[in-house]
């Protein structure tokens, strides 16, 4: 009797210890796995699945961010993508751009870039949230499975948005859109609805002094800088609080809040610390509320390098002379390292005219990318 084919032998293996193998490829190689054949394919997009696979990745609290977007504030050229390596002895590399081919979505294929702009607005656990032609999208790059969804209706046209998708909770996603009165509305993927969770009565005078536009989602809540604290919104709750803040020196300005390696990185500088360029980043872990010193930076050797960045900071920028000694690093990401140490991580940075890389394990300063024009970036990854 002839042996039975190759594909009846994997048919008869169960689906947890298939789905267990797929697992363990790269999200990329998962995405091709996808289109073998419908069983794959439901394995692949079942949320156990991704549940696992996304635990599997931030296990070691490596590195989940995949590559650098940035978008040029004045809308002067396209979206760009840096992909991101990861070497041998996990030392994050950025590697040459590559066109950020979102031509599946309508309208961005335009023949006049001008007129179609698309922005990056953020991204989380592998889904972006853009922006084309004054509407939203949520899109999955790797399946190229895109989501419009209008502004909701009972909102002022000026919202800041960000997308909050925690795959080892839920195969659901929230954006969640701060109001510019400071009412905050969130849409569901799984009711795919707007409603007010926040009226600007209950959140106004928490977001006094608000001026940082994105939100950064971590721990099940999307985190702001408002002045010189935080504030958070606890989604599932739909409660928004003050989060503790570390002890500050006089004149301390809280520059940046992100999230890498499933915690809340924050740095913070005094003016004299722009001046000396050094100062430290700070983090928080996952359900703790406590601030440690996650990595000390000295970035004096920028400005060996780099000695035409005579810019002024965003807080000086309108004053009738620049203060030439001092960086400006705007904006700021930080790439956490594999482990509890964090080790080699990477601070990803804006300086006129380039956009920089530094190491944190061997203080090697590197460009990632040289800018035509020493206009701001915003910078995603």
């Amino acid at each position: 009797m002839p042996p039975s084919p190759r594909g009846e032998h994997l048919s008869r293996l169960p689906d947890d210890l298939v789905a267990g193998i797929l697992s363990l490829l790269p999200p990329r190689e998962v995405a091709r796995a996808r289109l073998v054949c419908r069983w794959w394919h439901a394995l692949t997009t079942d949320h156990h699945f991704l549940r696992a696979s996304f635990s599997r990745r931030h296990a070691g609290h490596g590195h989940p961010v995949a590559g650098l977007f940035s978008n040029h504030i004045f809308r002067f050229t396209p979206t760009e993508y840096f992909p991101l390596s990861i070497s041998a002895d996990e030392e994050p590399t950025f590697g040459d751009r590559l066109a950020l081919d979102l031509s599946f979505i309508p309208g961005a294929g335009s023949a006049d870039p001008g007129r179609c702009i698309l922005d990056v607005l953020g991204s989380c656990n592998g889904l972006l949230l853009l922006w084309c032609r004054s509407i939203y999208y949520v899109c999955n790059p790797l399946t190229k499975k895109l989501v419009p969804i209008v502004q909701p209706r009972e909102a002022p046209p000026s919202l800041w948005v960000s997308l909050a998708f925690d795959p080892s909770k839920s195969r659901h996603y929230k954006i969640i859109a701060l109001a510019d009165m400071y009412s905050i509305h969130v849409y569901s993927s799984e009711t795919r609805s707007w409603w007010m969770a926040i009226h600007s009565d209950q959140s106004a005078g928490l977001f006094q002094g608000h001026y940082v536009f994105r939100g950064v989602f971590w721990n099940g809540s999307v985190v702001w800088i408002v002045e010189h604290s935080l504030v958070r919104f606890i989604i599932e709750e739909e409660h928004v609080a003050k989060m503790p803040m570390p002890s500050r020196k006089k004149d301390w300005i809280c520059a940046y809040i992100g999230e890498s390696g499933v915690h809340l990185q924050m740095i913070g500088y005094t003016k004299k610390d722009q001046i000396t360029a050094c100062f430290d980043v700070l983090e928080m872990q996952e359900n703790k509320s406590e601030w440690s010193v996650l990595y000390c930076l000295d970035l004096n050797r920028v400005k060996e390098l780099c000695p035409d960045i005579e810019w002024p900071t965003w807080d000086t920028r309108h004053h009738q002379h620049k203060i030439i000694d001092r960086l400006a690093l705007s904006p700021i990401y930080v790439i956490r390292g594999v482990g509890k140490t964090g080790k080699h991580g990477v601070l990803i940075f804006s300086i006129p005219g380039k956009i920089m890389s530094y190491n944190m394990e061997d203080q090697e300063i590197s460009m990632v990318k040289e800018i035509a024009t020493p206009c701001p970036l915003d910078i995603l990854v």
